[in-house]
């Protein structure tokens, strides 16, 4: 005989407790035990409850390597048939046998219908540590039930792989959204749809009628980065900013010398260069900065409300100025191939030709960004890196423990980039240094960035391994968030991130005017559309996680928890850090404050 006692720890969440009956068997060195129901008086396992149950065994087993948990419907008379399965997220086991001698099984799963599950006690243990045939089995057995419920499937040609399930509804409810994040997520849609709708902006077609009016839009959730964005937005030296610190501030890299395509003059940039200097001794200096836009050359574009929409590929040349002195735009060329009906735009010009260059320099920043810097580098290549960890490592390996141009525009761009993508541009200190802007002033996302990629590890023997881990958790956190956070900010006032352009870019200088500019931008209602879309997607709904906070304790060592306390110590004062900077900023950079990162794509 062999008496235990058994603590079962039930999550909080809404729907986390169950009417289902559960019973335990303990898997050993001598064998395993017959399943014994945990089982008393009253309602067991309600949502926030830990509870204790006496068990006895009745021979044996040795010492202990696993726990086999089985859940099942409480069985009615025949004649009433029987109950649905109820499911369960159970946060941990407990295993006591003497005073003060105890183990914990950690799980914090959902567990759907009846079944078994098998766990394992918290210590981290890679293969070559499973010394038991027995545990060596569960481990195969374990990943190959993940293969099977966590398979590939390709999306769309020269995309990356993605889970094969066809709708949300398929998905397991351990990698869906909380029943109250859901809840959350919807209300916040229809209540921003009813807005709009009642302004009457949802269903108009047509063009806006003045930038006066796209105020009235403006009022819609303003913040205040939102309103610097509206009083600044025309300025040079905030459109050269937004490459720094901006939704997309990936694109922006050092220029030694000029494309080919690109036939800037020293005439052309004399006036914002000033005397004594030249094109060609910037160049040398390294003040000069290309952010070029080639990647959109010739993209499909989409038809909105009937009409044909359009697109630029354009090449932006910026300056910093000596010193600390801001980074100012110099000459724009809208498309890649130069010629007579490709002028290049500058700042000396008329104030709606300069004006309406920038704007599609905008436009392309907005394809680019929800293409690429959004959509594929931060959610569905963390798709890739979160279901290759499911699929190849257990739930006890030390990894799995840290954790305008339509679809068709979308997908050519995304396989263009697929193509031409490389493991240093996903890792954030190789990419600053490829770009060669470790210096440039202001430069926020990169100062906080290089902060936020310091991830303390263990396997710091193994740098290979550490660079490749601490890339995932960057791209699924940090990085995440930088780009995803500040949508709304940037895009609620529209002409500074219009979603589409309704006219071809201008093939010539001297004909834009404020009508033809209004002309230009978005419709009413797909202005709307965005700006609904991009609110929902820049806040986070419910179930917050910050970065470094872990409720679920999947590790029971001494050390990872140590090496948690020290990275949360560190995140604490990088924070301080970014708050005492921001006070002296009129704009201040917050996407990358620690405590405003989550843990995970997140949304």
């Amino acid at each position: 005989m062999a008496k235990f006692r058994v603590r079962v720890s039930t999550g909080e969440a809404c729907g986390a407790g169950t009417w289902d009956k559960v019973s335990v068997s303990i898997v050993g060195t001598q064998g395993e035990s017959p399943l014994v129901p945990l089982d008393r008086l009253g309602k067991e396992f309600t949502a926030g409850a830990e509870e204790d149950f006496e068990v006895t065994l009745p021979q044996e087993v040795g010492a202990v390597l696993m726990l086999r948990v089985h859940k099942a419907p409480p069985k009615l008379p025949l004649r009433l048939g029987s109950l649905q399965p109820d499911a369960w997220f159970c946060r941990w086991f407990q295993l006591e046998w003497l005073p003060g001698a105890a183990l914990r099984f950690p799980c914090y799963q959902w567990l759907e219908g009846e079944g078994d599950l098998v766990l394992r006690e918290g210590a981290a243990k890679v293969c070559q540590e499973d010394h038991h045939p027995a545990l060596q089995h569960q481990r195969q057995e374990e990943l190959k039930a993940r293969k099977e419920m966590y398979s590939w499937k390709t999306y769309a040609d020269g995309w990356p792989r993605c889970l094969d399930h066809a709708t949300v509804k398929d998905l397991d409810l351990n990698i869906k959204y909380s029943a109250v994040k859901n809840a959350k997520f919807y209300f916040k849609v229809h209540s921003a749809f009813t807005e709009l709708k009642i302004k009457g902006f949802l269903d108009r077609t047509g063009l806006w009628r003045s930038l006066r009016e796209m105020r009235r839009m403006f009022n819609f959730h303003k913040t205040p980065a939102a309103e610097y964005v509206f009083a600044h937005w025309q300025e040079d030296a905030f459109f050269a900013s937004q490459f720094l610190n901006g939704l997309n501030p990936v694109l922006i890299r050092r220029c030694h010398s000029l494309p080919k395509n690109f036939p800037v003059t020293d005439e052309m940039v004399a006036p914002v260069l000033g005397p004594g200097t030249s094109l060609q001794a910037e160049l040398e200096k390294g003040s000069l900065f290309l952010v070029d836009h080639g990647i959109l050359s010739g993209v499909q574009t989409n038809v909105i409300n009937g009409k044909p929409q359009f697109s630029a590929a354009p090449m932006t040349l910026l300056y910093q100025c000596s010193g600390s002195g801001p980074l100012l735009p110099l000459a724009i060329q809208l498309k890649q191939t130069p010629g007579p009906d490709n002028p290049i735009f500058l700042p000396s010009d008329d104030k709606w030709d300069w004006l309406l260059a920038k704007t599609w320099v905008r436009n392309a920043e907005f394809s680019v960004h929800e293409a690429l810097t959004h959509l594929l580098h931060a959610h569905l290549l963390p798709e890739v890196f979160a279901l290759a960890t499911l699929r190849q490592l257990p739930h006890c390996h030390p990894l799995f423990k840290s954790t305008g141009l339509g679809i068709g525009g979308f997908s050519e761009l995304i396989k263009r980039n697929m193509e031409q993508l490389n493991y240093s541009v996903l890792c954030f200190p190789e990419d600053i240094r490829a770009r060669e802007v470790e210096d440039i002033p202001g430069y926020y996302y990169r100062d906080d960035g290089m902060q936020i990629w310091g991830v303390p590890s263990l396997l710091d023997t193994q740098e290979a391994l550490v660079q490749y881990v601490t890339m995932v958790i960057f791209t699924c956190s940090a990085k995440h968030t930088a780009v995803s956070a500040g949508q709304f900010d940037s895009c609620v006032w529209m002409p500074n991130l219009p979603p589409t352009m309704q006219l071809p870019p201008p093939t010539s200088k001297g004909q834009a005017r404020p009508e033809s500019f209004i002309a230009t931008l978005p419709p009413v209602n797909a202005t709307c559309d965005v700006i609904i879309a991009l609110w929902m997607l820049s806040k986070e709904p419910g179930d917050r996680r910050p970065l470094g906070h872990y409720p679920d304790e999947h590790f029971t060592e001494d050390a990872p928890r140590r090496s948690m306390a020290a990275f949360q110590r560190q995140l604490i004062q990088i924070s301080k850090g970014i708050a005492e900077r921001n006070r002296g900023l009129a704009l201040p950079y917050t996407y990358l404050d620690p405590p405003l990162i989550e843990n995970s794509v997140s949304i």
